[in-house]
């Protein structure tokens, strides 16, 4: 089944980012901190030579996964991880690649762009994945590279249910996939978000979400631990 969901504005220049969305000066020092963190370390070094990797990051053990649109049409990796579930958050639809009979597959198109409202699909896909966890069935969110788009739709779902403000949740999220980087458009829907979910009182911890944590697993761990658990 594909569901589609609108379609997003051309890229622009990064210099339109105070007209587009009047960001205040504490909030563009926020930005400023994401940056600096973003850009610290190996990983990211590595990024910039060799691209997304090869295989998805497991964001929550046996639910959540990040990754491109390359393991987004790939079957028999996605078999292999038994994903049921796929949210495409890039501009090209992929999914005749797939049968749509094996796969539950959202299409939200957008670009990587500074101007993109990327706030108007947080509801409904923290909606839904908050769904498959508590199925406990397997999502793969994916974008062209695993790094902007996709990487914001799952920050948004991780500060509503799991971490209680973005710095825990981006940390969390840079540690199981150091390549992130959304860019400063989405950062600043994402400060945004967070003062709303502060506001409502929706990122109040509990017992729950206060547990959900998983150590950094390579997939070949991951297999191997399921392997261990079906003997």
């Amino acid at each position: 089944m594909i569901n589609p969901i609108f379609t997003c504005s051309p890229s622009v220049d990064d210099q339109t980012l105070s007209s587009t969305w009047l960001p205040t000066d504490e909030e563009l020092r926020r930005i400023k901190e994401f940056q600096e963190i973003e850009r610290r370390g190996d990983a990211y070094q590595q990024y910039l030579r060799f691209g997304s990797g090869e295989e998805p990051s497991i964001v929550l053990d046996n639910f959540l996964f990040l990754g491109n649109r390359v393991h987004g049409s790939n079957l028999n990796l996605l078999e292999r991880l038994q994903i049921k579930h796929i949210i495409n958050a890039g501009e090209t639809d992929i999914s005749e690649k797939l049968p749509h009979d094996r796969f539950d597959i959202i299409y939200i198109t957008m670009d990587d762009d500074i101007r993109t409202n990327i706030r108007q699909y947080f509801d409904r896909t923290n909606e839904l994945l908050h769904n498959y966890y508590m199925k406990n069935e397997r999502c793969l969110v994916h974008c062209a590279a695993g790094v902007s788009r996709s990487a914001t739709i799952v920050l948004a779902y991780l500060m509503k249910y799991h971490h209680n403000t973005l710095k825990d949740a981006f940390h969390y999220l840079l540690e199981k996939r150091p390549q992130i980087y959304p860019n400063d458009g989405f950062m600043l829907q994402l400060l945004r978000y967070e003062n709303e979910l502060i506001k409502s009182r929706e990122i109040v911890s509990t017992e729950e979400t206060s547990k959900v944590n998983n150590p950094i697993e390579t997939i070949q761990e991951f297999e191997k631990k399921q392997e261990n658990q079906n003997q």
